[in-house]
């Protein structure tokens, strides 16, 4: 992933370019957002009012701004992924969990849909498998974090395999099936990931 520093200003001097750089990032993710998967040099210099030339110089190439928009992304969303406090009783750390990581995974939806079609088809393949990995990775680190306190019986395998299938559950990819293979509302996808993670939990010896 792109480091912030390709991003934000380092002075006062940068600004123009960083405002530019910043227009093409944001241009390519309104398209994503309305459903344009792949975005062209063409449609992203279209939508940023910005020159084709432009964005490649700005960019050495269009896997080089797939990392500043991963960038961009992260930041738009970050706001979404409030913490959650250890300290407080297992089911309401439960309840707050859901609430917190359905609201994620619903604006993050175009995003995870344009990742999955560039791993599939597109030629940042490699990029977007990176991408793809560290997010689940850190995810996992957060599920870890907020009940750790509760994993501790079994062996160690047997609580990793259960911090593996809470991730699972929680998703991009179990999110979309639950929203829009299955048809379900927010509300009713929430209920399914709360039940499945209420017996998941349980299957590990934790008492809600």
């Amino acid at each position: 992933m792109a480091g912030t520093s390709r991003i934000l200003p380092v002075d006062g001097r940068l600004d123009r370019r960083v405002k530019s750089r910043l227009a093409i990032c944001d241009a390519c993710l309104d398209l994503v957002e309305d459903g344009v998967l792949q975005p062209s040099a063409d449609e992203i210099a279209e939508r940023a009012d910005v020159s084709r030339r432009s964005i490649f110089n700005h960019f050495r190439d269009l896997a080089e701004l797939s990392d500043a928009v991963v960038e961009v992304g992260m930041q738009r969303c970050a706001p979404l992924l409030k913490k959650i406090s250890e300290d407080e009783p297992i089911g309401q750390r439960l309840e707050r969990f859901c609430e917190v990581r359905s609201a994620f995974l619903e604006a993050t939806v175009p995003f995870t849909r344009s990742l999955t079609v560039r791993i599939l088809v597109g030629n940042e393949g490699e990029q977007a498998w990176r991408v793809t990995q560290d997010a689940l990775r850190l995810h996992g680190e957060e599920i870890k974090r907020l009940f750790r306190r509760e994993l501790t019986s079994g062996s160690k395998d047997e609580q990793l395999e259960t911090v593996e299938a809470l991730a699972a559950a929680t998703s991009p990819l179990t999110w979309e099936v639950l929203r829009h293979s299955q048809g379900l509302s927010m509300a009713r996808a929430r209920s399914v990931m709360k039940r499945t993670l209420t017996a998941l939990l349980r299957d590990a010896g934790v008492e809600l």
